[in-house]
């Protein structure tokens, strides 16, 4: 080498080295980086083609109320391995068994936490029972997850301590939430989780009813329905409903439903109720504002301690047409009205009548001056 030709590679040997690491290394670049694309193409196609993950909702102060503490976090554990909305799991443990306060064997032979037939929970291919899943099962044989696993129930152990018990309160959710995946409810639509419910019970008395509480205990859910309003802050009126006109629509479509809409507790939030007319008092008082062109919130989370943080507070002695009123029923402001007129008449959709008009001094003994102005 000459001298030349030396003093230049010492000027640029950062040069040589780059060149030599692109020569040997880019090959073995090029065969990787499809290997790891495979691999991350491999874990997101672990879902069935065609669903979605389902989210997951936040818990109302309803479903804080109501649901024990200590079983929301099986809940929500057996909803994310499942990939089905644990607000769904814990509406379907209430209408089983009150959240476990009853945990009999049923006339037909359901069992645990969530009301199991004997041949849903081991697999049908277990001999022996009857056309509705009942069987006469060991203990010991019922929540061995071999069997279980053999026969192709849906038991589940989901506690760790290698049985898969009805009883237990862990197991039931998970194995609650594997039935219901495996019939629909993962596919992240509220058509799906309704089809799931059914297979569950075969009644659309009990699909409504799961749906209810669903409905109740848990917002920002997947199911969500569209209410064709745009987007819109709360307690404001669209461009074609504004001021007293807005009110007006909202008081004459309330009044088309007295006496003819009873009251359903936790109703209203789903299309199904919607369509029939199915409402309880703060989804009615929604309802009657969207067909004047205000949004007071979204369809499927709508409460009375959401209309009571609306607009502004307003004295009782100044309330007029429009403004909402609250009383102090089962809770602070735990039901709502419409004043609808000068003499503060209330449109309201109570337990008694369903949707019905009382003047103030039926509420007297439950009113605490509560009004709110979310229209002006």
């Amino acid at each position: 080498m000459t001298t030349l030709a030396y003093s230049v590679l010492l000027k640029n040997w950062r040069y040589v080295i780059i060149a030599l690491f692109l020569l040997f290394m880019l090959p073995l670049l090029l065969i990787a980086a499809p290997f790891g694309m495979f691999q991350e193409q491999q874990k997101q196609e672990q879902l069935p083609y065609g669903t979605t993950m389902s989210s997951q909702g936040v818990i109302t102060p309803i479903g804080e109320k109501e649901i024990p503490s200590e079983y929301l976090q099986y809940y929500k554990t057996a909803g994310q391995k499942y990939n089905v909305p644990w607000e769904l799991i814990a509406a379907i443990h209430r209408v089983e068994t009150n959240f476990g306060q009853d945990l009999n064997v049923s006339s037909v032979g359901a069992l645990g936490h969530t009301q199991f037939m004997v041949l849903t929970w081991i697999g049908w291919g277990y001999p022996g029972g009857n056309r509705l899943g009942n069987a006469n099962v060991p203990k010991n044989i019922l929540e061995d997850p071999a069997v279980i696993k053999r026969y192709g129930g849906y038991g589940v152990d989901c506690s760790g301590d290698h049985r898969a018990d009805p009883w237990n309160v862990q197991d039931a959710m998970c194995s609650t939430a594997n039935y219901l995946a495996a019939s629909g409810a993962s596919s992240g639509t509220e058509a799906g989780m309704r089809k799931a419910v059914f297979a569950y019970n075969h009644a659309g008395w009990y699909v409504d009813r799961v749906f209810k509480y669903k409905n109740m205990y848990a917002t920002g859910g997947a199911t969500e329905v569209s209410i064709g309003l745009p987007s819109m802050p709360y307690g404001t009126s669209s461009g074609s409903g504004k001021g007293s006109a807005a009110i007006n629509k909202a008081i004459a479509a309330g009044k088309t439903l007295v006496g003819k809409s009873p009251y359903n507790f936790g109703g209203g939030r789903t299309a199904t109720d919607i369509a029939r007319r199915s409402f309880d008092c703060s989804s009615f008082v929604r309802w009657a504002f969207e067909q004047g062109g205000v949004n007071l919130g979204r369809v499927d989370s709508t409460t009375t301690d959401t209309l009571v943080k609306l607009g502004k507070p307003v004295k009782p002695s100044e309330m007029r047409p429009g403004d909402l009123v609250f009383f102090d029923t089962y809770k602070k402001n735990g039901h709502v009205g419409i004043v609808i007129d000068s003499k503060g008449t209330v449109l309201h959709d109570g337990s008694t009548h369903g949707v019905w008009i009382n003047d103030m001094n039926h509420f007297r003994k439950v009113f605490s001056g509560v009004v709110r102005r979310v229209v002006e």
